[in-house]
């Protein structure tokens, strides 16, 4: 009785040890982390799921511009949306 109780505590123990990964709701990495037709805008910070974005907004990546096109200057990381 002894034994199982002891074995019980060390699993609840290590279960809230374990290091655990936590998001915002709409915080993401990648697409894959959106829902519902959006996407991950990385030029956000933090990144966050959003629909495809109007011209002038912030990109890093085609895909996150309504028009598909994300102009991102030679010398700069994040650029605008088409």
């Amino acid at each position: 009785m002894l034994k199982n109780r002891l074995l019980s505590m060390i699993m609840v123990v290590s279960l809230f040890s374990l290091p655990q990964v936590s998001f915002a709701e709409n915080e993401c990495k990648n697409d894959k982390d959106c829902k519902d037709n959006t996407v991950c805008v990385l030029a956000a910070n933090p990144p966050v799921c959003k629909p495809p974005q109007p011209a002038g907004e912030a990109c890093k990546r085609d895909a996150v511009c309504a028009s598909g096109k994300c102009d991102i200057p030679a010398d700069k990381d994040v650029g605008s949306c088409k």
